[in-house]
């Protein structure tokens, strides 16, 4: 892999990244050793990238779609008819832990897939309605789960060319039949699918049940298959994350024109820092953007610290197109983007997000009066020698701008209580001569 560039490999993590408590320690170590980062995603985020998959890799002529994907942790549904779902959610029921409650012994009981069926049943209920109201003309199952039980299917000739509750019930009485899946082996049953095999038919069965399929076609293409597409779509596709952050900003009534105007500004302030040419660089210029776009969507809930619930809303919601990581960070910028910053002393460290965050405070104390305040040319650098940041504007502007030159004021002094260098400089807009009269607060 290492042979790729990075920009044209992306490596997802799903449900068991997701749940784990101690990722934290050996995420780093996982990407290390891959030499790539690992992008965490969501459940919501999963089932999209798992139907576009296996939405391209279709010729459904716009039939309406059931794709169903059952995970070792999670299972997916999702519902479409063209290139985006209509209806997507993220079920926490897996092979996983059936096996563990109801298929840990060697021996296989009906007993088993009965207490089985009902448990998974009663987790699935939840979506039911709203997927039956969508409905579907035609219902796909996709990943080794179900491929597992359809080459079982084929080999056993029970069935037709699709799974179906008659055929779901036979491969649960030849399981019982045979007994122990690890002695004796099913014609068309991989080895290293026996152990979970049994739960799956069991989520299966009851899939089958609550959402009353009649019968089910195997897919090939599944999440990966839809990371491929997301890989090649970017850069000439419209950005999933564009249409997220769109749909964001409409749901909470955003300002757009003071968000643009915050967005602009901190962008000018960002490229006078780092190279935007690059492709990392790049990304970092669009998280600013969307994150920009975001301060404020806390508005809704209390214009009382509605920085800090607009950065809870970015962490927690279903952001189609983000990863978890991604999130995380905009998160934190936007809870560090004005007020304290050792709330925010997390990303201080990172030379990016720490330029990231500046420009952003920078752009929300110039766009406080919520009106454009034609602000003057602003040189922003960052010296490597003494390690300072350093905002140089006109005298005469600030000097009419007496409220926005106290707040700078009160900026300078705040990074300073987290050990971090800034400095105002003046200069005169004829002679372009610098007033080193404030010089480092």
């Amino acid at each position: 892999m290492r042979s790729f560039s990075p920009e044209r490999v992306r490596v997802v993590g799903t449900n068991t990244f997701r749940v784990a408590k101690n990722i934290g320690e050996f995420l780093p170590k996982f990407e290390q050793a891959l030499g790539f980062p690992i992008n965490v995603i969501s459940g919501v985020e999963e089932a999209r990238l798992i139907y576009k998959g296996v939405c391209n890799s279709l010729d459904s002529n716009g039939k309406q779609k059931l794709v169903i994907d059952i995970g070792g942790g999670s299972t997916e549904f999702i519902v479409g008819s063209g290139p985006d779902p209509n209806l997507l959610e993220s079920v926490y029921i897996g092979t996983s832990k059936i096996k563990l409650d109801f298929f840990s012994t060697q021996q296989i009981k009906i007993e088993n897939f009965n207490n089985a069926v009902l448990w998974a049943r009663k987790e699935i209920q939840v979506i039911t309605r709203n997927f039956r109201k969508v409905g579907w003309d035609i219902a796909y199952g996709c990943s080794g789960t179900i491929k597992s039980v359809n080459d079982v299917c084929r080999a056993n000739g029970l069935g037709g060319s699709k799974l179906s509750l008659e055929s779901l019930n036979e491969i649960i009485l030849l399981t019982c039949r045979v007994g122990n899946l690890q002695e004796y082996s099913i014609p068309g049953l991989k080895g290293d699918r026996a152990s979970t095999f049994p739960a799956g038919v069991a989520i299966l069965k009851a899939i089958f049940h609550e959402l009353k399929i009649e019968n089910l076609e195997f897919s090939t293409a599944a999440l990966r298959t839809g990371v491929l597409f997301e890989i090649a779509g970017r850069g000439w596709q419209p950005d999933q994350r564009d249409r997220t952050v769109k749909h964001l900003i409409e749901q909470y009534e955003v300002d757009r024109l003071h968000a643009s105007r915050v967005s602009n500004l901190a962008t000018n302030f960002l490229k006078q820092l780092v190279d935007l040419s690059t492709s990392d660089n790049k990304e970092l210029k669009k998280i600013i953007h969307w994150t920009s776009l975001l301060l404020e969507i806390g508005q809704t809930l209390s214009h009382n610290a509605y920085h800090r619930h607009s950065s809870y809303i970015v962490a927690n919601s279903d952001m189609p197109g983000f990863t978890l990581r991604e999130q995380t960070v905009m998160a934190s910028l936007i809870l560090g983007h004005t007020g304290k910053l050792p709330k925010v002393s997390h990303i201080l460290n990172h030379e990016k997000f720490r330029a990231s965050l500046i420009c952003l405070r920078l752009a929300a104390i110039f766009s406080r009066s919520r009106v454009n305040l034609n602000p003057p040319e602003m040189f922003f650098r960052y010296e490597d020698k003494s390690q300072v940041y350093i905002l140089e504007m006109s005298k005469d502007w600030i000097d009419l701008h007496p409220l926005t030159a106290f707040t700078l004021k009160q900026e300078v002094r705040e990074w300073r209580k987290v050990g971090i260098k800034f400095s105002l400089s003046y200069y005169f807009t004829e002679s372009k001569s610098i007033n080193s009269e404030i010089g480092l607060l």
